[in-house]
Parts: C-alpha cells; sequence; structure tokens
C-alpha cells in the first residue's frame, strides 16, 4: 500500500489500529487509505451498514479495514485539474480572467 498523505510506499503486510507513515507520521489505518474507501457511498464506503467516521484522514478502530494496494489518490481534485483533463491546454476558465 501507499501512504494516502505522502505517497510512501508502505511494505507491511498487516495494517494495525496505531500504524504510522515512516515518511510523514500520519495514521495509516484510516479510511483513506483503505480500499473499500469511496467518496459519494453511505458514510464514504463500500461495506453496507458500517458505523461511520466522522475524519477519514485519522486514524480509527474500524475492523473491516484493508489496505488499498493502488496509489489511487482519493483526495478532491481542484477545478484547474479538472477543468486540464477535460479541455486540456485550452483551459475556458483561463480565458475568462475578470
Amino acid at each position: 500500500m501507499y501512504c494516502y498523505q505522502c505517497e510512501e510506499k508502505i511494505t507491511e503486510s498487516k495494517i494495525g489500529f496505531h500504524a504510522i507513515c515512516p515518511k510523514c507520521g500520519r495514521d495509516l489505518h484510516i479510511c483513506k487509505n483503505c480500499r473499500f474507501y469511496q467518496e459519494g457511498k453511505p458514510h464514504d464506503c463500500l461495506i453496507p451498514n458500517i458505523e461511520p467516521i466522522n475524519d477519514k484522514e485519522k486514524g480509527n478502530f474500524c475492523e473491516d479495514f484493508s489496505p488499498k494496494i493502488s496509489l489511487e489518490k482519493t483526495k478532491k481534485k481542484d477545478i484547474t485539474d479538472v477543468s486540464k483533463k477535460l479541455f486540456g491546454d485550452d483551459d475556458p476558465i483561463k480565458k475568462f480572467k475578470l
């Protein structure tokens, strides 16, 4: 898995409740590092009827946690990233500077 915050590769196969990233020191046992995390689902989780966790970037004690293997970021993209992806370098947002 990779740390959600700094993208450091984590080689441990089991991530304990209190595990922290050796590079940035952030919690690893968090929703955004879990393969079941998906924004937009109830409680942002693919597991039905899961107990809600308010802070998705803070360590928790969810027993259904399973480390996400990919480096795919789940952070929300800002509007310029989305616009660039849709329109390339001909970004219409840049054309309308007020």
